[in-house]
Order: C-alpha cells, then sequence, then structure tokens
C-alpha cells in the first residue's frame, strides 16, 4: 500500500482480541470474520456442525456447549431464548463471535 499504509488481515474483536473459535475435543479452529458466527467459523475449520435449517435458528441442530469465552459472543437471540437451551449452550448458527471462544457439542 502506498505511504507506508498496512492493511489489517486479522478480524480484531473486542479490545483487538483475535476472534479464534476453538473446537474442542477436535483441536480444530478458525478465525471468523466479522459479523460471522460460531457456524461459520466451524465451516472454515472443517469441524462438522449439524443444521438442517441453512442456518436460519429453527432447527436447533446445531446446538453448541459454550466452554469459554461466552462473554466473547453476541446476547442470546429471540429465536434461541425460545429454544430452552441450558446454561451456556448457543445455536452456533445465531451467535456471532466478538472474540476468542472455545465449544464443544455432544456429538464429538
Amino acid at each position: 500500500m502506498k505511504g507506508g499504509a498496512t492493511r489489517e488481515t486479522r478480524a480484531p474483536g473486542a479490545e483487538g482480541e483475535l476472534r479464534i473459535v476453538t473446537f474442542v475435543p477436535l483441536g480444530r479452529s478458525a478465525e471468523a470474520k466479522t459479523d460471522e458466527t460460531i457456524l461459520d467459523a466451524a465451516r472454515r475449520a472443517g469441524a462438522p456442525l449439524g443444521n438442517s435449517c441453512g442456518g436460519t435458528g429453527i432447527c436447533g441442530r446445531c446446538r453448541v456447549s459454550m466452554i469459554d469465552g461466552a462473554d466473547n459472543v453476541s446476547p442470546p437471540t429471540a429465536l434461541e431464548q425460545r429454544a430452552r437451551l441450558g446454561a451456556n449452550e448457543r445455536l452456533a448458527c445465531q451467535a456471532v463471535v466478538n472474540g476468542p471462544c472455545s465449544v464443544t457439542t455432544t456429538y464429538w
């Protein structure tokens, strides 16, 4: 770039943290881009997360448990509030990543 300017290639979240999503126990991780969900990051990481509704939040198959970084994702959506999720559970297609977090699910 001209004038010594550099292009930021990372997707900083809150306070400049990278938006790295780690999928436990798979040992896979991916960096979420701006406004991307956990499901988007899972696809990039090759972490198999169920979904049959195309990410609209109605099937519930992408349910994950937040292991770490629950404060680094968006607040639960109205769909998630109606889904009767357990403590620390989110729908991966609805949770927008704002900083580093770790998730798991029952079928890994």
